[in-house]
């Protein structure tokens, strides 16, 4: 059975990525990109594996040089660079300090995440993205937590640096028709809830001053509608922290 047009494509691209970024020269390996197509962006993720002498800003300008590669062959995709050492012996590494540092109350996601190997010892470099509406010190805050969690989760890292960055505000763009992260940050903070088979149709509605977000989950059918609504109410929560602007939260219950 043909592979549907939007998976057929976002696997094909991610194999031109493999491909393009494997020929680069100082590239040491390259692990099978994550492709997403979502109208007429296409968000990228690749897994790159780079000699473990180098230092930060090697791997930075290597990671720049990949970027470019990419932009160059696909001008609308944003990208996004992970490496970690050659030989390392730990395929999942970068993806254990992403799913630690994304888990993290008040985390908005993370990017660019660099692993580097110096004298037998692991250094991670990472983005952070926090909730603009954030004071300095709740940031901070949740990086410490970040840096905290990444090292127990991986004894063998021996130092997390975490920069931390200002998720933008997004509802006005949002409103303007351009599509932007708010998809994906919900859909992110829906990964929480385990329950939550698929979330969809997401729209914002403007009336006067006031913002209204609408969308519907779907569950398992057997659950019971108190159940299925005692999460609802807890993902409106999540919103609510970092979208205080919108006034309005309306999610559908229906069954998967």
């Amino acid at each position: 059975m043909p592979l549907p047009l939007i998976e057929r494509s976002e696997r094909e691209i991610a194999e031109k990525i493999r491909k393009k970024v494997e020929a680069m020269k100082e590239v040491k390996g390259v692990r099978q990109p994550i492709v997403r197509v979502s109208g007429k962006r296409i968000d990228v993720v690749i897994p790159v594996l780079l000699d473990s002498n180098l230092g930060w800003e090697e791997s930075h300008r290597i990671s720049l040089n990949v970027e470019r590669e990419v932009t160059k062959e696909f001008p609308e995709a944003r990208v996004t660079i992970h490496t970690e050492p050659l030989g390392d012996g730990s395929e999942s590494l970068w993806k254990l300090v992403k799913d630690v540092a994304e888990g993290t109350p008040g985390s908005r996601g993370v990017h660019n995440i660099h692993i580097q190997r110096i004298d037998e010892k692991l250094y991670v470099d990472l983005h952070l993205e926090v909730s603009a509406n954030m004071t300095v010190k709740q940031a901070h805050d949740v990086a410490e937590q970040v840096e905290a969690r990444i090292e127990a989760a991986v004894p063998s890292i021996a130092e997390v640096t975490v920069h931390i960055e200002s998720a933008s505000e997004r509802v006005s763009r949002e409103l303007a028709g351009v599509q932007t992260e708010l998809d994906s940050y919900i859909e992110h903070v829906a990964e929480r809830f385990p329950e939550i088979r698929e979330v969809c149709r997401i729209s914002i509605r403007r009336f006067g001053n006031a913002t209204h977000l609408v969308l519907k989950c779907r569950f398992d059918q057997d659950l019971s509608i108190e159940k299925a609504h005692e999460i609802a109410t807890k993902l409106e929560k999540e919103i609510r922290s970092d979208y205080p602007n919108i006034t309005r939260i309306d999610i559908h219950e229906e069954p998967a």
